[in-house]
């Protein structure tokens, strides 16, 4: 018996030399093309190949077929057949049934390799996008062929004629001379010919270089350098002829030339009709035509030149390619092909079911397939129809290596025995492959299938095995239209999935699948001869309503301007250098602008009026479709013809579109994230993030791979380059053509250096006076180098042409020039200077530059002087801050750079010494000035005072700067230079000058002065209201204001006199309110705490008593806190002195005055009750106007009155019940007092209690409430206990009083509710609890009680009775009804 516990790796593997695809990776690796099944799609090629080669047909072949279908597989074993020794092509030609026919096949072809056939093999054409492109590739590939073969090369490649073209001294001069050119500096990254040259001949792809060599030759009519379509024709022909061989040029991958060149096939079609006269033999290799095809006429001519051969893969041969892929090993073949016959015998239904649907006629093949499953198998067969792209074959399933996450057939083979509970492959086992590696790539309807079992959270395993064989059996049933009958998931073909599997499986599956048609999960839906098939339970209307979405998303994303705005990372599809960002991209922080169709006008013309400067305008145009890159590229070419628009390079990426496939895919997701929108939000985001990735992942890197035509008014036919590093080229040549002397472009240069992110501090560095680190570290040896330390570098003559020495001499002629005009320069001119005439842009490595051309300027003679004209030394460190504070910055304040004469030099040397201003606070005259009079304030006293005690005369200097601090721009200059002329002629001015002002000189220069002013009164005056010692303070505070230090002495001695008006205020305030106030302040702090509580309006006062009105009105602004002029400060103290016998009276008796203002409010009260009322009034009646005070006191006089009747009414309250009001008394008896008052006395009773219970009544209502509690009748039975609790029961328990007999309890479990007592008889919540505790008390017993009396009755008593009681009883009537029986 064979060994079944062995895997099934152990009885075969998969091929290694089997591959999935077949490319350069493959092909490198030793792919085995004797694995190549004939079927009869490639044994129709060989007949061609064969026909080709006989002359039969001047056409070349052309290979087609779509993904999947092994047409590259074919190619290549054409090509192997054609150059393999004979006996290895007739080993394969033997090896299988369908070539052992057709010997004369054989024998032809041996026939033609026996006349010399030379093939040559190329893949991939993605990079080919001009005529020379094309050229250089075939004759590289056929020359690299016939290296191999040792033959006759012709007259040499284009390579070695470029060489030796180079080679020769006059051309390598010329060449070295281009070099050196912006243009070809930045687009080659060699600088000699001879550094090109040994390129060349190092370097296995020379393919860049080569098309450099040839953009070079095009411009500059090199025709030595170029390859043309009859160079390369004559130089294949000249092959042909010397080796006497037919050459056969196979182009695997080809379907990208066509689309990139669709529109230029012109050069192509010359190529292919050479085999037209001589054996040469273009095949290629593409995707299907169909997904090729193109309106242009050149088109059509080319698809003349071939005989196409389509590669379809029929299900039966793809079954034969499964079992062809699968090496039994030797020694266990007897035991494989036992077991094997086993495992067939244990699918027989399922497998004649799949041989007759694939049209499969050998059980061989069948078991060749093993351990797949037949259905499974079949399905595999078509996978690929599910996907939107090339992603999933079944070739891939077969290759994915076993240790990979994908849960493949290697892995299978790896962990599964043939006695194992589930020993076939089956069609779940594909879920992972299919769904959980490859969702990404479905189309959105095979999703929304698909989609349905993650959501699905509580099934059993077989639950979870059953619905993922449905749903791909479904979802690959739909994608073929139904044309695969036993690939519909129905009950049938269900059994056939599991047939062979564990019994739990083969015979329940259909019982599985049912129930979760019960659960919801499936659907069971009808279809022809009366059978059914299971489905995802799939709302009926969400394929109706997902192709609503996508209408909607085509709607609005029907111009590609809509799409840019969706996909704005499409910006990054042309990423700039760092160095071509800075002077390209439209921010900081993006890339280039976008342009379409749709805005391109628009956006350029508002381009074209935007100043460029050291910036560059530049726009990336994309296009939607082939169609609207047509128009578009039209539009472009008459657009740049324009001279308006010379500014702007246009950078055409039209032939790279979304194209119509990606632009579905775009649709697909956006729908589907739409749909999932309200009940997945998971799946939701993850489609939205997939339809995003459709433009700005998948288009934006074909984009950047693809292919570029830049249109400026210079090169209005526009230059095509491929990929994004040709583009950069072109716009580095732009920008060196206009600033040749730049430094963006020097090697090495990082991204943040060309960034302005520390201008002034690289600024400095720059200076060359500091250690080089930071981000700008490095920079001083790769753009200065030499120069860094070479001292007056500018004058050496070798460095003359030199780019530094250029703009450095430059400048100094611009600042030498601004000198002689007017003294000084801005640093913002200087920098203009260098930004428009060499191109400084704002970034570190332009800050850096501009501190090392300036370095010369940090320190003396120059000095630094802002707009307003102040100035100070100049330092490193302050030119780095004017640098900085300019570059990249907008309308900033102009600052120069200036030089000093003896006499500012003297000035600014006597004010930082004499008055301690800081040097580097010391920039101007005014700025010096403004330091000056702060030092003059901090004196305390006006400056005039220091005359008083001068004894060198020293103060008429003084006296200058009083003028210095007072004057602007020349005036302040003016006597700057007499202050400097001055310290000149007498150097002992500074200490003369520092001795003098000082605060003790000031503060004694003061004192003399009040000594002597109106003979000393003020010291007199401070005396009485005891603030002697605070007379100079005060004396301060005069002086405190900004210019108070520069009066002269007759505004000095006003203010004092101000000063003794308010000591007298003072004083006279300590009269009247018999206070010992010692200032001002002090004095109105007491008048304000007086007029608080004086109780009389002001306004009303002035009515009253007109001859105070001025004494009121000031007292007024005092009450306000308003600031007394001093004008008016003397008036209130006229006012004071003159009535002080009446203001007197109203302080001292403010009752008297308040009942004569109020009489009419105030009317039959006593002058005691008169007191109370004003005393009541707790807001400011002073401030108040006179209506206000009017309806203040009536207010409170009218509540005093109200208050009154409410106090006997409380009292009277009282009285009777020992209660504060109702409220209390319900809650000390716990009864709610209104259900014990009759209910004729009900609303009275209520009306009175609210009054008792409340705050806010009318007078009225307290009266009315008083009369009828004056004659209620009701005290005498609230105070019986007896009767309380028979209201108790009555009002508040009602039927359920019968068993809720312990009050105590039911009042204890009520108050337990929150409610107030007082509001128990009409709150629900009571009512609620009151039911709860009887419903307790009836089910503790008293339903027995009921059933008791019962039955202890006959059927006709109880009966009776019954309709007696529901008579009586509505509630009970009405839930018999409601309970009634049926």
């Amino acid at each position: 018996m064979p060994n079944k516990e062995l895997k099934y790796c152990e009885y075969f593997n998969v091929n290694e030399k089997y591959f999935p695809c077949i490319d350069e990776s493959a092909i490198n690796s030793g792919v085995s093309w004797q694995a190549t099944y004939p079927h009869e799609a490639f044994i129709s090629l060989l007949n061609g190949a064969e026909k080709m080669l006989g002359g039969i047909t001047n056409k070349s072949l052309w290979i087609h077929g779509a993904y999947g279908t092994g047409k590259s597989q074919c190619a290549y074993a054409l090509k192997k057949i054609l150059e393999a020794p004979e006996a290895e092509v007739r080993a394969y030609w033997d090896q299988y049934e369908a070539l052992s026919k057709n010997k004369v096949l054989l024998e032809k072809l041996i026939g033609h390799k026996e006349q010399g056939i030379v093939t040559a093999y190329r893949y991939a054409s993605g990079s080919i996008s001009t005529p020379q492109q094309l050229f250089m590739a075939v004759q590289e590939s056929i020359a690299k062929a016939i290296a191999e073969r040792d033959l006759d090369k012709g007259d040499g490649t284009l390579k070695e004629s470029v060489i030796a073209w180079m080679e020769d001294p006059i051309n390598n001069n010329m060449i070295n001379s281009l070099l050196q050119q912006p243009e070809w500096e930045s687009l080659f990254s060699q600088s000699t010919a001879d550094e090109i040259i040994n390129s060349l001949r190092k370097s296995s792809d020379v393919s860049s270089l080569m098309d450099n060599i040839f953009k070079l030759a095009a411009k500059r009519g090199i025709t030595a350098l170029t390859l043309t379509a009859d160079s390369l024709r004559d130089w294949i022909i000249d092959v042909i002829e010397k080796n006497k061989v037919k050459i056969v040029l196979i182009w695997d991958e080809f379907s990208d030339f066509f689309r990139q060149n669709k529109n230029s096939l012109g050069e192509f079609q010359k190529i292919v009709s050479i085999c037209e006269e001589k054996p040469f033999y273009f095949v290629v290799v593409t995707h299907p035509i169909t997904s090729l095809s193109s309106q242009d006429d050149s088109w059509k001519i080319v698809q003349q030149r071939f005989d196409k051969v389509e590669i379809t893969l029929p299900d039966n041969i793809a079954f034969n390619l499964i079992g062809h892929a699968f090496s039994v090993k030797e020694a266990a073949k007897d035991t494989w092909y036992s077991l094997a016959g086993d495992l067939n015998n244990d699918v027989v239904d399922a497998r004649a079911a799949v041989m007759k649907a694939a049209g499969i006629k050998e059980d061989k093949v069948m078991r060749d397939i093993l351990p797949l499953h037949p259905m499974a198998a079949l399905v595999l067969k078509n996978i690929a129809s599910a996907f939107q792209s090339n992603q999933r074959s079944m070739f891939d399933f077969i290759k994915t290596p076993k240790d990979m996450e994908v849960k493949a057939f290697q892995w299978f083979i790896q962990n599964t025995c043939p006695d194992d509970d589930r020993p076939f492959l089956t069609i779940d086992m594909l879920w992972d492959f299919f769904y959980e590696k490859g969702k990404d790539y479905l189309s959105s309807d095979i999703k929304l299938i698909l989609d349905t079992y993650p959501q699905q959270t509580h099934l059993t395993e077989n639950e979870k095995i059953v619905l993922k064989t449905i749903l791909i059996m479904q979802a690959i049933d739909q994608r073929l239209g139904g044309t695969l009958a036993v690939l519909k998931p129905t009950e049938q073909n269900l059994s056939y999935a599991f047939l062979g599997d564990y019994p739990e499986l083969a015979y329940s599956c259909r019982n599985i699948a049912n129930a979760l048609v019960n659960k919801g999960v499936l659907i069971l839906t009808p279809i022809a001869e009366g059978k059914k098939v299971y489905g995802a339970a799939v709302l009926a209307g969400d394929s109706a309503k997902i192709d609503k979405y996508k209408q909607e998303i085509r709607e609005n994303t029907k111009t590609t301007a809509k799409l840019v705005q969706e996909g704005p990372q499409l910006a990054n599809a042309l990423t700039l250098t760092p160095a071509l960002k800075l002077r390209f991209s439209k921010s900081d922080n993006e890339e280039l602008l976008i342009v379409t169709l749709n805005d391109f006008a628009k956006t350029m013309d508002q381009l074209k009026h935007k100043d460029s400067s050291w910036h560059f305008l530049a726009v990336l145009a994309l296009a939607k479709n082939e169609d609207e890159a047509q128009i578009f590229r039209s539009r472009i070419k008459e657009t740049i013809r324009n001279e308006e628009y010379k500014n702007i390079t246009i950078i055409d990426a039209l032939s790279t579109p979304l194209g119509v496939e990606a632009y579905e895919h775009y649709v697909d997701f956006s729908a589907m994230s739409l749909y999932y929108q309200h009940n997945n939000g998971q799946q939701s985001k993850e489609n939205a993030k997939k339809a995003k990735d459709v433009l700005e992942r998948d288009w934006r890197d074909r984009i950047r791979e693809g292919q570029f035509t830049i249109y400026t008014y210079a090169n209005q036919e526009g230059e095509r380059v491929d990929g994004a590093n040709a583009v950069h080229v072109i716009l580095q040549t732009i920008v060196l053509n206009k600033f040749r002397y730049i430094s963006d472009f020097t090697k090495g240069l990082t991204e943040t250096q060309l960034k302005l992110t520390q201008a002034k501090t690289v600024s400095r560095i720059g200076m060359a006076d500091t250690d080089v680190k930071g981000l700008i570290s490095g920079c001083e040896k790769s753009i200065l180098g030499k120069y860094w330390t070479k001292k007056e570098y500018w004058n050496i003559p070798e460095y003359a042409d030199d780019s530094i020495v250029r703009i450095k001499k430059a400048v100094d002629g611009l600042i030498e020039k601004s000198f002689k005009e007017s003294g000084k320069i801005a640093i913002g001119e200087i920098y203009s200077f260098l930004e428009s005439e060499f191109g400084f842009s704002p970034c570190n490595v332009s800050a850096f530059l501009c501190g090392f051309v300036l370095k010369e300027y940090k320190s003396d003679p120059y000095r630094f002087m802002n707009s307003e004209g102040h100035s100070e030394a100049m330092t490193p460190d302050k030119l780095s801050e004017m640098i900085g504070n300019c570059i990249g910055k907008g309308n900033v304040k102009p600052s120069y750079i200036i030089s000093l004469t003896e006499e500012e030099k003297a000035f600014y040397d006597l004010t930082v010494q004499a008055w301690g201003v800081p040097e580097n606070q010391c920039s101007s005259p005014n700025q010096a000035g403004s330091f000056v009079l702060s030092k003059m304030r901090e004196l305390e006293f006006p400056v005039w005072t220091l005359e008083e005690v001068d004894t060198t005369g020293v103060y008429d200097v003084v006296k200058l700067y009083m003028k210095l601090v007072q004057s602007r721009g020349d005036d302040a200059h003016d006597i700057a230079n007499k202050i400097g002329r001055e310290f000149i002629q007498s150097p002992n001015t500074l200490n003369k000058l520092k001795d003098l002002i000082t605060l003790d000189n000031c503060r004694k220069g003061m004192k003399m002065f009040l000594d002597e002013f109106d003979s000393g009164k003020i010291w007199d005056v401070a005396r009485d209201i005891g603030a002697t010692n605070n007379v100079l303070n005060d004396i301060k505070k005069l002086f405190s204001v900004k210019y108070a230090s520069l009066w002269e002495n007759s505004t000095g001695e006003d203010e004092i006199k101000r000063l003794i008006v308010e000591y007298e205020v003072v004083k006279h305030t300590n009269h009247l309110l018999n206070r010992a106030a010692h200032s001002k302040d002090e004095a109105f702090k007491a008048w304000r705490e007086t007029l608080k509580f004086i109780g009389f309006s002001c306004e009303a006062a002035k009515a009253k008593r007109p001859i105070l009105a001025q004494f009121f009105t000031q007292l007024f602004k005092i009450a306000n806190y308003e600031e007394i002029l001093p004008e008016n400060m003397k008036v209130f103290l006229d006012e004071m002195i003159a009535h002080s016998v009446e203001i007197g009276d109203i302080v001292g008796n403010s009752v008297s005055i308040f009942s004569e203002i109020y009489a009419p409010y105030l009317e039959g009260l006593t002058d005691a009750e008169k007191e109370e009322v004003k005393n009541s009034i707790t807001s400011d009646m002073f401030t108040s106007s006179a209506t206000q005070s009017n309806a203040t006191v009536k207010a409170v006089a009218d509540d005093f009155r109200k208050n009154q009747i409410k106090s006997q009414l409380m009292n009277f309250w009282k009285s009777k019940t020992g209660t504060k009001n109702p409220r209390d008394w319900s809650e000390k008896n716990e009864t709610p007092i209104l259900i014990c008052v009759a209910l004729a006395d009900y609303t009275n009773a209520k009306k009175a209690f609210e009054v008792m219970n409340g705050y806010y009544q009318s007078e009225s209502e307290i009266k009315n409430a008083f009369a009828y509690i004056q004659n209620a009748s009701f005290f005498d039975s609230i105070a019986d206990s007896v009767y309380r609790d028979e209201q108790f029961k009555k009002c508040i328990l009602k039927d359920y009083a019968i068993l809720l007999q312990d009050l105590s309890y039911v009042r204890e479990k009520l108050k337990e509710t929150g409610v107030d007592t007082y509001s128990w008889a009409d709150n629900p919540q009571i009512s609620q609890k009151v039911e709860q505790l009887a419903s307790a008390e009836y089910n503790a017993g008293g339903s027995d009680q009921v059933l008791n009396i019962i039955n202890a009755m006959n059927n006709i008593d109880l009966k009776d009775w019954l309709s007696e009681i529901v008579k009586k009883d509505m509630g009970l009537g009405v839930k018999i009804i409601k309970n009634k029986r049926k």
